[in-house]
């Protein structure tokens, strides 16, 4: 009896210990994946560069402007599809890609992009316009090597 006892003691032990860096690989997986949830919700760029609320008004100002021009360049069923595709949650750039916009389109789209990109750097303060090249590097160092892991 008492050597069942044991084996079964010396059994649990051994289940347990086998099992324990499992147990501690999961943890970390799950806690690493909460941090970068929870820093993707932190604004991330917007947050770092201190906006004044001017300048947060400016931006939102901007935004409205360019969704505006932006819609009068699509067509109506464009216009259609773009929204239901919004409504149903669908992933931004896959919307974009089903509109199956003219060559005339993608070009309008393209000047007014590259506008509201010059109208946003004229709000940043110098400071402003050097922390968000630093960030658009470190963001490319981080894509190179990604990239350079794949292969």
């Amino acid at each position: 009896m008492k050597l069942k006892k044991l084996s079964f003691l010396a059994g649990a032990i051994a289940l347990t210990l086998s099992a324990i860096p499992f147990a501690a690989q999961a943890e970390i997986n799950s806690s690493s994946s909460t941090i970068v949830a929870q820093g993707k919700k932190q604004g991330g760029w917007k947050n770092k560069l201190n906006f004044t609320e001017d300048q947060k008004a400016q931006m939102q100002q901007i935004k409205e402007s360019t969704r505006a021009e932006m819609q009068q360049i699509l067509t109506p069923e464009q216009l259609q599809k773009l929204e239901a595709a919004k409504a149903s949650g669908e992933n931004k750039r896959g919307v974009w890609q089903s509109l199956d916009l003219t060559d005339a389109q993608k070009a309008e789209m393209k000047k007014v992009r590259e506008s509201k990109k010059a109208q946003f750097e004229a709000i940043l303060t110098d400071e402003q316009k050097a922390q968000m090249q630093e960030m658009k590097q470190m963001r490319q160092n981080r894509r190179s090597s990604r990239r350079q892991s794949a292969s």
